[in-house]
């Protein structure tokens, strides 16, 4: 549900850009969004070198209550918009907003799953880099030809 909102999201801003003669504040707010709406998406691709980023620089997301504040933001935003799809968005943020809060307060074990799912998908993914760069390694030293 995150990345659906948060693709709608860039693509409602991207929506407001396209119009020629739109005023400079609204291009200011579309962009704003949009880096919103990726910040989002990258959070949700739990990758641990993406996630550290995200807690160093925008930690306000980890917590139930400034995310929902953060959600509430940006369905505002496209609320502004005033179109049909900048409505639908808005409401979409909104549901999310209000899903996530109660999901993150009522089932704190919800999280800590999750992050560990999202570990073992690091390690995963470490490994089978760590097993290329050996490969890789091997074949220009010369140790992997016959």
């Amino acid at each position: 549900t995150n990345m659906a909102a948060a693709a709608a999201l860039i693509t409602c801003s991207v929506f407001q850009l396209l119009p020629t003669g739109t005023h400079v504040s609204v291009w200011i707010m579309s962009i704003y969004t949009m880096c919103g709406g990726i910040l989002v998406c990258c959070l949700e691709t739990q990758l641990k070198f993406i996630r550290t980023v995200i807690a160093m620089n925008f930690g306000f997301l980890f917590n139930s209550v400034y995310r929902f504040l953060f959600y509430c933001l940006m369905a505002s935003v496209t609320w502004s918009y005033e179109g049909l799809f900048g409505y639908i968005t808005a409401i979409a943020l909104g549901t999310v907003a209000v899903f996530n809060t109660y999901v993150l307060c009522r089932y704190p074990a919800y999280r800590k799953m999750r992050e560990k799912i999202a570990g073992e998908e690091d390690a995963r993914i470490q490994s089978k880099i760590n097993a290329q760069v050996s490969k890789q390694a091997a074949s220009q030293m010369g140790w992997g030809q016959n």
